[in-house]
């Protein structure tokens, strides 16, 4: 980093201020910004307002999203006696419109988050038959596979008991943003409510000692609503049309101060601090704040994703979600998640900052990361966390937001959630990894990382599946496309003294963009460009991820068959995308 990249760096940091978060705090703890209510309209233009104070060109956009709202839901045991719950329904649960349906209780046991990582991952524990007719507790929040699983079990309907005293929102679809074709179909056909943890074991007790009958009702709003979507662009002076798209949403449950009010107060505080200096940005930074995270599964960002799909393609280098920076105890950076070619460069800017050993993984399939069908380069989603030792203190279970604070998605993420010298510790990584990557001439990628995690994840597979399935051809392609790399590298240090404008310094950058644009595809989706795949968990390398369970299927059988030949589809995309990426890097 040269010592005038330092001096704007520092210039940047020392512009943080807590003046304009503080005044969006205060207009947001007044507004429930439920997406397509007058209050995150409210909301916006309000931050609106602030843009066109400071002179920054702006748009909002106003797309027309599908949600579904919750309402009402109920929860009454009626025999062996009657007793009424406290409950909530997720979005896209199935209305019963008030009316009651009735059916015995039957409980079954679901694997509990252990971690933040996990929390859109846990399932059901064990194989379970016989449901048809039943209502089904269980465990956990009510995420999408578990909706799905019991649904294809025949069950009426799903209790979920929540960890703690209070319920948490959410939503259960698999479908990512707003359906098309292919997805139309994948709603939930079971209505979901949710009850605490007292309710949940007084409800779980019931039906282990007594044939229990239950009746739930849900009430939800479903359909399309315009939106408000901030869109602002800050031009960069050397190479403007590429742009990182730095990213959050506007729509909360409840008041939602954690979750995203704070990311909400830093991405405007970003805004701010990198128009007045646009003059020192090499390269542009784009601004989105979505409406539809919460009601419409991440619907905001998936417009966004379609409508610019092509210039995304072509231009973006990198998208960064913000979302839950700034609260309270959250001082540790150990939890966050990358694209791994992207991983010592995110270390490093944490580092720097503010002089924390950062620690980050694979994102799993959730916080707006609407991207990966494109190939775009990722890094950070959720912020600061609280330290895991202070967690295990206070006893708190994991949550997807909030810094860890297990206000997320209640009535209770209010402004004592918010810390604003942990919202300045926040910014000043936000904005360090972002400017780094702004002003770098040869963009901080590197795919050798990726190349030695798909050897990882070969070898993984190869193991579970043993002599059933052989991964020779896609082992050779992995080994060839880390030493072609390594070559590529080499190359590039040749350019770090070179100036933007270099046609040599040009091309490489333009390599790094479609590197990523091959590999990251084949790493986090099945489905193909610019569509999205489902709200579930995806596997590394996920076409041959069932290499997994080939072994415990019987040889010969047609379920062990069409799985051998899923694989074989699966390793030639993946060998396909390995050969692709030398060629474009000139070493096929």
């Amino acid at each position: 980093m040269t010592s005038i990249v330092k001096e704007h760096e520092k210039l940047l940091l020392d512009e943080i201020s807590m003046e304009t978060p503080k005044r969006i705090l205060d207009v947001f703890s007044g507004l429930i910004r439920e997406s397509g209510s007058e209050d995150e309209r409210t909301a916006a233009h309000f931050l609106a307002s602030l843009l066109k104070e400071w002179g920054v060109p702006h748009t909002v956009h106003y797309p027309s999203i599908y949600l579904s709202v919750p309402k009402t839901a109920s929860v009454t045991a009626l025999a062996p006696a009657a007793k009424s719950f406290r409950a909530k329904t997720p979005s896209f649960s199935v209305s019963t419109n008030g009316v009651p349906v009735t059916g015995e209780l039957v409980y079954v046991p679901s694997a509990q988050a252990t971690d933040r990582y996990d929390i859109f991952d846990a399932k059901v524990k064990e194989e379970v038959n016989d449901l048809a007719g039943k209502i089904v507790i269980s465990e956990g929040l009510a995420m999408p596979e578990k909706v799905a699983t019991f649904h294809d079990k025949g069950v009426l309907g799903a209790i979920f008991i929540n960890p703690g005293t209070n319920i948490h929102d959410g939503i259960c679809t698999t479908i990512w943003g707003s359906p098309d074709l292919d997805t139309i179909g994948n709603e939930p056909k079971i209505p979901v409510v949710a009850v605490n943890k007292s309710d949940g074991e007084a409800l779980k007790a019931m039906c282990q000692t007594d044939t229990t009958v239950i009746e739930i009702t849900t009430s939800l709003e479903k359909g399309w609503h315009e939106c408000p979507l901030i869109d602002l662009f800050i031009e960069g002076t050397e190479e403007p049309e590429k742009y990182i798209l730095l990213h959050g949403h506007l729509d909360s449950w409840h008041i939602g101060i954690g979750d995203n009010t704070t990311g909400d107060a830093a991405l405007m505080e970003i805004a701010r601090i990198f128009y007045k200096h646009r003059d020192k940005l090499k390269r542009s930074l784009r601004i989105a704040i979505w409406p539809g995270h919460s009601t419409g599964r991440y619907a905001g960002s998936t417009w966004f994703a379609d409508q610019f799909a092509l210039d995304l393609d072509a231009n973006c280098i990198a998208q960064v979600n913000c979302d839950s920076p700034g609260c309270r105890w959250a001082t540790s950076y150990e939890k966050m998640d990358w694209t791994i070619e992207v991983g010592e460069h995110c270390k490093q800017a944490i580092l720097d900052a503010v002089k924390e050993e950062a620690k980050g993984k694979r994102p799993n399939r959730a916080g707006d990361y609407s991207f990966h069908n494109i190939g775009i380069t990722s890094f950070y989603k959720l912020s600061s966390s609280i330290p895991q030792e202070q967690l295990k203190e206070k006893g708190y279970y994991p949550v997807g937001g909030c810094g860890s604070n297990i206000e997320w998605h209640t009535e209770d993420d209010l402004m004592h959630v918010a810390d604003f010298d942990i919202l300045h510790r926040d910014l000043k990584v936000y904005m360090t990894s972002i400017y780094r990557v702004l002003q770098a001439t040869i963009l901080p990628y590197d795919f050798r990382k990726t190349a030695d995690e798909f050897m990882e994840t070969i070898q993984q597979y190869q193991e579970a599946c043993g002599e059933h399935f052989r991964f020779d051809q896609a082992v050779v392609a992995a080994k060839e496309l880390r030493q072609s790399l390594e070559d590529f590298y080499l190359e590039l240090q040749f350019l770090k003294t070179e100036n933007l404008a270099s046609p040599a310094v040009k091309a490489a950058n333009e390599r790094l963009l479609q590197l990523g644009r091959t590999l990251i595809p084949i790493n986090f989706t099945r489905r193909g460009k610019f569509h999205h795949d489902p709200a579930v968990q995806i596997p590394a390398l996920p076409d041959i991820a069932p290499a997994l369970q080939l072994a415990a299927l019987e040889p010969g059988s047609h379920r062990y068959r069409v799985t051998q030949t899923h694989l074989l589809r699966g390793q030639n995309r993946v060998i396909w995308a390995m050969k692709e990426a030398q060629k474009i890097i000139g070493k096929a």
